[in-house]
């Protein structure tokens, strides 16, 4: 049978797109779906490790200016 190919890096770009937005879910979620395929074992690591990058920076910049905004 035959495999489509992919254009990875699209693929990629979308997929750090979609870890910027949201990192720790979708990024996350995406990033290790993609290490599941085999052809995209790179890719999927490149998304992973920078989406728990941004969701740890995110998290930390949240807990620093929680007091700071009046809301």
């Amino acid at each position: 049978m035959e495999r489509a190919a992919i254009n990875k890096s699209r693929f990629l770009l979308w997929a750090t797109i979609i870890a910027i937005l949201n990192p720790v879910f979708s990024g996350l979620i995406l990033g290790l779906v993609m290490l599941s395929e085999p052809d995209l074992k790179k890719e999927g690591r490149i998304v992973t490790i920078f989406s728990l990058a941004w969701g740890i920076i995110a998290m930390l910049l949240v807990a620093k200016f929680r007091d700071v905004l009046p809301i």
